[in-house]
């Protein structure tokens, strides 16, 4: 008597295009985009280019008058400098960042079709807020932790001694803190000026950033202002990683 051929194996079953595990990632794998042409729109906008080049200056400038503190005395520490070049940066290249984060980002992505392109792929208009939000908070970071983290590590290779290598090792790590507070804390405000203002939000965006400081410093404590409160932070992530950004 013949015995029967075995049955086939079959594969484990897997997600069908309806599956609820496959729209999921599909949506994930959607606002990751959405994130990402974000921070491309973004990084094409007249500000953010200004602020890139910006970036670029103040490491070359920074760069450049570490290697004659270096010439002149090999074991000085670069701790002052390198905190001079997160407090320039934080203005200087966040800033202009910040502002064309600020510009009404909404009405142009109406404009040239991105919201309906988003619609289509299923991000609601909320999601997108938030992809532009998230899309602003990294650009900011990326000009100021990248250059931040560019300068610690020349600072690393031009210390004269192991300790404050080691020194200035900690202190890039705190700075490259200090450039993702500072591009939550830009970002969010810039992103929810022009979604709140739409064309004034530079305008709100600047007021929220200078009148509270103005009235801080009149006040004789600049901390209850988000420039202040920055500085602050940069002196305490300074301070625990055992150097001075003064």
């Amino acid at each position: 008597m013949t015995r029967p051929p075995d049955p086939e194996p079959r594969e484990a079953p897997s997600e069908r295009p309806g599956d609820p595990g496959c729209s999921r990632a599909a949506l994930r794998k959607a606002l990751r985009g959405a994130v990402a042409l974000g921070c491309a729109r973004l990084r094409g906008a007249r500000g953010a280019r200004l602020g890139a080049a910006m970036a670029v200056v103040i490491s070359l400038g920074y760069g450049a008058m570490a290697l004659v503190l270096r010439q002149d005395d090999g074991a000085t520490s670069l701790d002052g400098l390198l905190g001079s070049a997160a407090r320039g940066l934080a203005w200087a290249a966040a800033g202009p960042v910040a502002l064309a984060a600020a510009h009404d980002r909404p009405a142009a992505d109406r404009a040239d079709g991105v919201e309906a392109l988003a619609a289509a792929r299923g991000i609601s208009r909320t999601a997108l807020h938030g992809a532009r939000s998230l899309a602003a908070m990294l650009e900011i970071a990326r000009v100021v932790a990248l250059p931040l983290a560019a300068l610690s590590a020349l600072a690393v290779l031009l210390a004269g001694s192991a300790p404050l290598a080691l020194r200035h090792l900690a202190l890039g790590a705190a700075l490259a803190l200090f450039g993702a507070v500072s591009g939550v804390t830009l970002g969010g405000l810039a992103a929810a000026s022009g979604r709140v203002a739409g064309a004034r939000g530079r305008a709100v965006f600047a007021a929220l950033i200078l009148v509270p400081w103005a009235l801080a410093d009149l006040a004789g404590d600049s901390r209850w202002s988000i420039p202040g409160a920055l500085d602050a932070f940069l002196s305490f992530a300074a301070r625990s990683a055992g150097g001075s950004a003064e």
